[in-house]
């Protein structure tokens, strides 16, 4: 799989909190982080489309933080799930040097070992599922 700016916001959510810390601080230490937007909370409305009308309709809100910053001129921006500002925070300033040769690298490995773990999680869910099926077939008679 290859990691575009754009999995970020939806991959980095699962990785661990520690890890996104960890590269939260060298990306600090060597360039240094403006925050432009501080995390904030905020409700997004979540359309619907009904599928025999076509037409589009609400189905409720849902929470996010949202963060914008800057980093070496380059800015970064996040939308989490939630109300959590650090998690908010620390993927907004992976965003602004994702493009950095020094940093891409181990966010991308990051990405990847969490896009794993998003499978594996998948993949336990789908079989706890299944367990649950019913076959039709045995119930005749």
């Amino acid at each position: 799989m290859e990691i575009q700016r754009e999995d970020l916001n939806y991959i980095l959510q699962q990785a661990p909190l520690e890890k996104l810390e960890k590269l939260y601080k060298k990306v600090d230490e060597s360039f240094g982080i403006t925050v432009l937007s501080q995390p904030s909370s905020q409700t997004l409305l979540v359309p619907v489309k009904d599928p025999i009308s076509g037409g589009e309709f609400y189905a409720g809100e849902v929470l996010v933080t949202s963060t914008i910053v800057e980093v070496n001129k380059n800015k970064g921006w996040s939308m989490v799930q939630d109300e959590n500002e650090q998690l908010s925070l620390y993927i907004a300033s992976l965003d602004a040097v994702f493009e950095e040769k020094d940093f891409k690298n181990e966010i991308i490995t990051l990405c990847l070992e969490t896009n794993n773990y998003i499978q594996e999680q998948k993949n336990i869910l789908n079989k706890k599922v299944n367990s649950t099926r019913v076959s039709f077939d045995l119930m005749e008679g």
